[in-house]
């Protein structure tokens, strides 16, 4: 008698430990579990909304350490790029410091991406008209002293040295330059909920080092204030 129930306890926690090593290995290569703060991609996505986002469709990243403690990320084959329309989940570039562009793994925002490499997207705020092109990797843009604000944190990322304006010259670190050779595919991020989210029209571009994922669906929602459980949420797809 007291065997089979040790035999039963022993089968159970075998069990829960496949289950458990199963759920580790689909978190490392398949999925992530993200929680959504704010209302910012409201109606999309709510605050207390927790999201499953999709590592295989921009492929896995794998960091690597580079040098002054920069990571080096190399990037898996994933089953397609991200598009436009997409809801993506990743790094937040600025969160140590709002100047200085830098891949941590403390923050993670969703956004929509709303512009891909090689478009140019234009978004009025307060009555003024803007615009930025979003650089593939590869492109060769001439760098002036009317774009040179526009590229300046995505360039000092890539090549960790300034970019500053001297005049009408134009200095990364020593040397004057006239355009420069993008290393990275960049995207710009919005948030449906347009008049309350900080996204890439105050922060800028975003290179695709810092994409963790694509947002698939909500698994559970709670109401942040009342505490009480959205049902009708649960399993939506996004």
């Amino acid at each position: 008698m007291f065997r089979r129930i040790l035999k039963k306890i022993g089968k159970s926690l075998l069990a829960l430990f496949v289950l458990f090593q199963c759920y580790v290995l689909a978190r490392l290569y398949l999925f992530a579990s993200c929680v959504i703060p704010t209302y910012s991609m409201a109606p999309t996505l709510l605050g207390g909304d927790y999201i499953i986002a999709s590592l295989r469709i921009p492929g896995r990243r794998i960091w690597e350490e580079g040098s002054c403690g920069r990571p080096i990320i190399h990037r898996e084959e994933g089953i397609r790029r991200v598009r436009k329309g997409d809801v993506v989940v990743f790094n937040f570039p600025y969160f140590s410091d709002p100047n200085k562009m830098k891949l941590e793994s403390k923050l993670y925002y969703c956004k929509r991406c709303v512009a891909i490499p090689g478009e140019t997207y234009e978004w009025e705020w307060h009555s003024k008209n803007f615009q930025v092109y979003l650089p593939c990797s590869g492109d060769e843009l001439t760098i002036d002293s009317l774009n040179y604000k526009d590229y300046r944190k995505c360039i000092e990322y890539e090549t960790g040295n300034s970019l500053v304006r001297s005049g009408n010259v134009i200095l990364l670190g020593d040397s004057v330059i006239h355009s420069y050779r993008f290393c990275q595919n960049y995207y710009f991020m919005r948030g449906d909920n347009a008049a309350d989210s900080y996204d890439s029209r105050f922060w800028g571009m975003l290179p695709e080092d810092f994409i963790l994922g694509v947002g698939r669906f909500i698994w559970f929602s709670r109401d942040k204030k009342s505490g009480k459980f959205r049902w009708k949420r649960m399993l939506r797809k996004i």
